[in-house]
């Protein structure tokens, strides 16, 4: 067996895995099955949101030892319900190592929602938010605006380095600025509140709080604690930013501005 291929599929399969959103535990169990179809003695595993480790060996073989280190993360179920296929299928020998290493170079490389889909679902998730939490039609309608400034700002900022917490705050910014600008200006019978409310639900860290619920149940305290930290960042920086472009539309109409 080719163990160093072996390695380097079980540490791509792990890669996808946690960049896609998988809980870490998810994630070791995931590259433990594949490493132990060597047979070998030794192969430990390692993950945490940041960074993956992982080690094969033996008595009749030089210790082989990767680490990864993982900078980016976003959400993309379809690619961790596909590695974990690939994963049972070269564990029950019916895909080979090789087969099973490029059908991972293909999920890494294949972008499996369209901009424009993703664009929509942040129009749509906006509106339907705001409607679940008893938003009126004109407050529907606004929201979808929201959501399409959304859109609008992840699109600008795509090809920055701009880290995702800043990105999420200076869409609260917008959001908040345009929904009192225009609760301000027109007399529609918008409820701000919701409306608010509803236009940043699309934003929140949802999947990373659940994860970070699961690793904490799974007794991964270190994965779990980080993640519930980087789940707080984020709603802290969303409330942040809401409560920015209120202050700020508040100090244009103050000075005179508008």
């Amino acid at each position: 067996m080719n163990y160093k291929l072996l390695v380097d599929t079980a540490m791509l399969a792990g890669e996808i895995m946690l960049v896609s959103g998988a809980e870490t535990f998810r994630v070791e169990d995931t590259m433990s099955r594949i490493l132990k179809t060597s047979g070998l003695e030794k192969t430990e595993t390692f993950v945490i949101p940041t960074g993956i480790f992982l080690t094969l060996g033996d008595t009749s073989i030089d210790n082989i030892t990767l680490v990864k280190r993982i900078e980016t993360r976003n959400t993309d179920l379809s690619k961790i319900y596909e590695v974990n296929n690939i994963s049972r299928s070269l564990c029950d020998n019916t895909l080979s190592l090789n087969e099973a290493y490029e059908k991972l170079k293909i999920i890494n490389q294949t972008k499996k929602y369209n901009i424009t889909i993703y664009n929509i679902c942040l129009i749509v998730g906006s509106a339907a938010f705001t409607v679940l939490l008893g938003g009126k039609w004109i407050d529907v309608f606004i929201a979808s605006i929201n959501g399409g400034l959304i859109a609008l700002v992840f699109m600008l900022t795509k090809t920055t380095k701009i880290k995702s917490f800043i990105k999420n705050m200076i869409c609260s910014i917008v959001i908040a600025f345009t929904s009192v600008a225009i609760t301000h200006f027109f007399d529609l019978g918008i409820q701000r509140e919701i409306l608010i409310s509803g236009s940043a639900m699309p934003l929140l860290p949802g999947v990373a709080i659940t994860n970070a619920i699961r690793d904490i149940l799974q007794g991964d305290y270190l994965s779990g604690g980080a993640r519930a930290i980087e789940a707080f960042v984020s709603a802290a920086t969303i409330a942040a930013g809401i409560g920015v472009g209120l202050a700020l539309f508040s100090l244009i109409i103050g000075g005179g501005v508008l």
